[in-house]
């Protein structure tokens, strides 16, 4: 009986030394956790945006981090993930650091599913310049790394699109973005959009244009460039067609405006002697790729214009303009419009 009463005592001692360090060990690790999560990360420009690539492991991340100086060491980080079980949580994105102080917030920030929503509304007629000023100005992207992309000849390609650049398919539209969104994926929603786009109100009247895709684009991104009401559209998209078929020249302003550093109210004879094959004044045929960002208006009236004799046209001076047939009618229509 004395035996098992030892053993008994023993036991229950067993369970309490036990219990002691099991107490001791939960309050170790919480400890260890506190001061891990509490560590302050020194971002060297706060507010500054990274960008983790899809399918980066928690060690592609450290080193990522301690690149951009916000932790000293790889080894924090990849404790602090391991430790609090995040390790498999990392959300592939476009981060900003602004009002990140502690590793504990920056984890919660690149593990969380939740992120910002921002409304971003680009309109038509903006050039690719014009579209990444507003998105730099509303999701803090970098405006020159946003363009190079734009004109990257391989990620161009990589997105179906046989042009110079992805001016003319980024559509205008309202967005609403994610504060993550890499700059690829705000580029992929928008060229998406276009096809959206082209392929319900544009393809079923471009087949009969004989214009491939890239020159309904263009065309209507002169179009765009031209008019600023949408029932004048098809009309204008006529006088091009006209010209087209007649070998003649384009000789579209925005075109002129489109290589000018900066947008004149009037042109001058200088500007028209510009030597670039975007210059519809020197140049036969439509430029090489589009000069702006076209909506959806424009982009049907290139691929269905007015059946027209029109070969001409001078604005009004109200916004509209005026149509002629020939040469003569058209001096005559700015000879009225300058004497108003």
């Amino acid at each position: 009986m004395s035996n098992y009463l030892s053993k008994i005592n023993f036991n229950k001692l067993h369970l309490k030394l036990l219990g002691t360090l099991s107490g001791l060990f939960i309050v170790t690790v919480f400890s260890l956790l506190t001061m891990i999560f509490s560590f302050e990360v020194d971002c060297i420009q706060p507010g500054r945006s990274f960008e983790i690539p899809r399918g980066s492991t928690v060690n592609d991340v450290a080193e990522l981090l301690v690149e951009e100086s916000c932790v000293p060491n790889k080894l924090l980080f990849i404790a602090a993930m391991r430790l609090s079980f995040k390790e498999k949580n990392i959300k592939a994105g476009r981060y900003t650091l602004k009002g990140i102080k502690t590793l504990h917030q920056l984890i919660r920030m690149i593990t969380s599913p939740s992120a910002y929503r921002i409304k971003v509304t680009t309109l038509e007629g903006w050039t690719l310049e014009q579209v990444a000023s507003k998105l730099e100005e509303k999701l803090e992207i970098d405006k020159k790394q946003f363009l190079g992309l734009c004109r990257d000849h391989n990620f161009v390609s990589s997105l179906g699109i046989d042009a110079p650049s992805l001016e003319g398919f980024l559509f205008p539209d309202t967005y609403i973005f994610l504060s993550t969104y890499t700059d690829e994926n705000i580029i992929e929603i928008m060229v998406n959009q276009f096809y959206s786009v082209y392929e319900k109100k544009v393809a079923q009247f471009a087949k009969s244009t004989g214009l491939s895709r890239l020159e309904i684009v263009t065309l209507a991104s002169i179009i765009q460039g031209e008019s600023i009401y949408e029932d004048e559209m098809p009309t204008v998209s006529s006088v091009y067609y006209n010209r087209l078929k007649k070998k003649m020249k384009l000789q579209a302003d925005p075109t002129i405006q489109y290589l000018l550093p900066k947008r004149k109210r009037r042109l001058y004879s200088k500007d028209l002697q510009i030597d670039s094959p975007y210059n519809t004044y020197l140049y036969p045929g439509l430029p090489p790729g589009p000069i702006n960002n076209p909506g959806q208006a424009a982009l049907v009236a290139a691929a269905n214009p007015a059946e027209t004799d029109f070969l001409y046209f001078v604005a009004n001076g109200q916004g509209r303009h005026i149509f002629s047939r020939t040469n003569q009618e058209h001096i005559n229509a700015k000879n009225s419009v300058n004497r108003k």
